[in-house]
C-alpha cells in the first residue's frame, strides 16, 4: 500500500515539433523523391479475355476426343446394337457439334447483351434457340 502511495501520477504532455526552416524564395526546392508505386490490380476478367483470344486463334477441337466418341457410341447403342463409327466420320461429328455448340453460345450471348447483361442465363439461350428456329 504504501508503494501505492510514493508513486506519481503521469502528467500528459504532448510532443513539441522541431520547427520546419521556411524556404527562402530565391532558393530552389527539391522534388520530393518519387515513390515507390503498388502493382496495378489485374481486373477480374482479364483472363477470361486472354482465354477467349487464346481458343480463337488455335484450331484443335475444345471437346477431349475420347469423352466425346463414349457419349456419341453409349447414344448408338440405345438405336440400335452393333453399330460401329469410323473414326473421320467421329471427328466430322464433332467438328459440328462445336461449331453448333460456339455459335449457339454466341447467340446467346447477344441476347444477354441486350439484356444490359455480362452473364448467360438459361432464358437467353431458350431465346436464341426460338429465334433461330431449332425444333428439339
Amino acid at each position: 500500500m504504501e508503494r501505492a502511495k510514493e508513486s506519481k501520477k503521469k502528467v500528459f504532455q504532448p510532443r513539441r515539433r522541431q520547427p520546419q526552416p521556411r524556404p527562402q524564395e530565391n532558393v530552389q526546392r527539391r522534388p520530393p523523391p518519387p515513390q515507390v508505386r503498388a502493382p496495378q490490380r489485374r481486373r477480374t476478367y482479364t483472363k477470361a479475355f486472354a482465354e477467349i483470344r487464346h481458343y480463337q486463334k488455335t484450331v484443335e477441337l475444345l471437346i477431349p476426343r475420347r469423352p466425346f466418341a463414349r457419349v456419341v457410341k453409349e447414344e448408338l447403342q440405345r438405336y440400335c446394337a452393333g453399330l460401329r463409327i469410323q473414326a473421320l466420320a467421329l471427328e466430322a461429328l464433332q467438328e459440328a457439334v462445336e461449331a453448333f455448340l460456339i455459335s449457339m453460345l454466341e447467340d446467346s450471348n447477344l441476347c444477354a447483351i441486350h439484356a444490359k447483361r455480362v452473364t448467360i442465363q438459361p432464358k437467353d439461350i431458350q431465346l436464341a434457340r426460338r429465334i433461330r428456329g431449332d425444333r428439339s
